[in-house]
């Protein structure tokens, strides 16, 4: 009988450790959101210094809808193209990857990026995130950090 307990403990033990947590959305209010985005780029190439400046601001809206709290909510408007990933999220804090990025796609590189959103109250969050591109024998990274600043509860018609 206590050998069947300390089994049972044991299984039990390791089930709860292999169930991730439930990913949270993140609590920021949905609507317009303005977004300023620089990126640090290191490792460019001469021939592709122009084409990608680096700490160059980029401002752009995003319109965030309540499925986009469960994802990358300001990945709209931001061109950035890639296909999000939740790692692991509470509603203030959330870790994301993103894949198929289609910058650096014109040059027949690929994109991945990886990084953080941090929400500092419902209307204002942060962001950072690692950016890798690869191809053509060449690795070049970056660095993106990202503020946002909720402006509207409506989006403008698209």
């Amino acid at each position: 009988m206590r050998r069947s307990m300390i089994t049972l403990i044991c299984l039990g033990s390791a089930a709860s450790i292999a169930i991730p947590a439930t990913l949270q959305p993140l609590k920021v209010k949905t609507g317009l959101w303005q977004m300023t985005a620089t990126i640090a780029w290191s490792g460019l190439p001469p021939q592709l210094q122009g084409l990608f400046p680096t700490d160059q601001t980029h401002n752009y809206q995003s319109c965030v809808k309540a499925e986009d709290l469960s994802s990358n909510p300001w990945a709209e408007g931001s061109d950035d193209g890639c296909a999000w990933t939740v790692v692991a999220s509470t509603g203030t804090d959330m870790e994301v990857k993103g894949t198929g990025c289609h910058i650096g796609q014109q040059l027949g590189m690929t994109a991945e990026a990886h990084g953080k959103i941090h929400v500092v109250d419902s209307q204002d969050g942060t962001g950072s995130f690692d950016l890798t591109m690869t191809g053509n024998g060449q690795t070049v990274r970056g660095r993106a950090s990202y503020t946002g600043k909720w402006v509207a509860p409506t989006c403008p018609a698209e």
